[in-house]
């Protein structure tokens, strides 16, 4: 059994990585009015970006989890850290969009092999993960939210102080240092000789009709959270001519409200039955809050991103802990079946950044807001086909 002082540092040094792994995830959109004039790309260009980030972190889902499943956890979680951190670092140096969008794909890439299994080892190290999984899901996803505060803001920032070339070089190396201390300090988890990844248990998990529903709505989600994260700087700072500095504190509270929201999201979802109302309600809710965006307004949106990152911090830490809790494959295939509608949400999210640029460049900023706003409303429909209660 591993002492509690070995358990702490495991448990800092994860969160820690956590938070870095935001930061790398972010920092590009919120400092991309300072990339576009170098590189020669506008909005366009940004949604193209996103959008690769999203297909290469989205794809990776099920495979990082397989290889979870056989390898252990913490061997895919370093892997990943170090894969995505080097992309990252890689991205300081280039100079035009396809170039950018290569290498966010192989950021995306490995991103997608720490989060599932990241879940798993920190569901472990908070009392086993009995009874826990919305707690450490919660906690998981608060430590990204507080990354994405420094990224969008602490970002424009340290951009605007070096260069945006060496911001990317720093969040890079800081991932690299984050990398080592998960493999010094996690508890490891040999690989499993013995245990061999049956088609039917992974088909069990894939075939589930309530996982991928699960899935489909943590889309619905991360539409709003795609765009306010992706866009929400540029838009200001293009459309409105707000500075640099207020409309990354804007764009902050789509990450920083979760902080609290994830968290007390976890304790109600170990303790209420009505998960499926609540989802139907953070759906509604970031469809609203799209829709606030559409009015050209500083203050509508501060609404718009204090709102959508209300719902979604909530949202998704239930999202993320049913699929711990409703799969019905061994304990060893957690990892895949967290994957697996992460994956879903993520490889969907290739759409939103693409749409969204698309609809400012044919009709303007405020048709984008509402467009994504009625998008986000279809996955409400697919949520009603649920049971109230989401467990085994």
């Amino acid at each position: 059994m591993q002492s509690p002082a070995l358990n702490t540092k495991a448990l800092g040094s994860l969160i820690f990585a956590r938070i870095v792994y935001a930061i790398n995830w972010l920092n590009l959109g919120a400092i991309f009015y300072l990339v576009s004039p170098d590189i020669g790309a506008g909005v366009s260009g940004l949604g193209t970006v996103t959008s690769t980030f999203f297909l290469g972190v989205g794809l990776m889902q099920v495979p990082g989890g397989l290889l979870a499943a056989k390898w252990g956890s913490k061997r895919v979680v370093v892997i990943g850290i170090f894969l995505s951190s080097l992309s990252a670092l890689g991205t300081s140096v280039l100079t035009n969009v396809p170039q950018m969008a290569v290498l966010r794909f192989l950021v995306g890439v490995g991103m997608a092999l720490v989060f599932a299994p990241g879940v798993v080892i920190i569901a472990r190290l908070i009392g086993g993960g009995a009874g826990k999984s919305g707690t450490g899901v919660g906690l998981f996803n608060s430590a990204f939210d507080l990354g994405g505060m420094v990224a969008l803001f602490g970002w424009i920032v340290i951009a605007g102080a070096t260069g945006w070339r060496l911001s990317l070089v720093l969040g890079g190396g800081i991932g690299l240092i984050t990398g080592v201390l998960v493999a010094l300090f996690v508890p490891g988890d040999s690989a499993r000789t013995e245990f061999n990844v049956t088609s039917a248990a992974m088909l069990s998990i894939l075939k589930d009709k309530q996982l991928v529903i699960l899935g489909l709505a943590t889309l619905g989600l991360g539409i709003g959270n795609a765009v306010i994260t992706g866009f929400m700087v540029y838009y200001l700072f293009n459309s409105l001519s707000i500075s640099g500095t207020v409309a990354g504190l804007v764009a902050t509270l789509v990450t920083g409200v979760p902080i609290f929201t994830a968290i007390w999201g976890g304790r109600v979802y170990d303790r209420i039955t009505k998960h499926r109302t609540v989802m139907i309600l953070c759906l509604l809710g970031s469809a609203a809050c799209l829709a606030i965006g559409a009015y050209p307004s500083l203050y509508a949106a501060a609404a718009c991103s204090a709102l959508g990152g209300m719902v979604s911090g909530i949202g998704y830490t239930f999202a993320f802990a049913a699929a711990r809790d409703i799969h019905k494959a061994a304990k060893e295939y957690d990892s895949l079946a967290i994957a697996w509608i992460n994956g879903i949400q993520l490889t969907g999210s290739f759409v939103p950044p693409i749409f969204f640029s698309y609809l400012v460049e044919a009709q303007g900023y405020s048709q984008a807001w509402l467009g994504t706003a009625g998008l986000t409303l279809i996955f409400v429909l697919p949520v009603l086909l649920m049971p109230e209660r989401w467990t085994r």
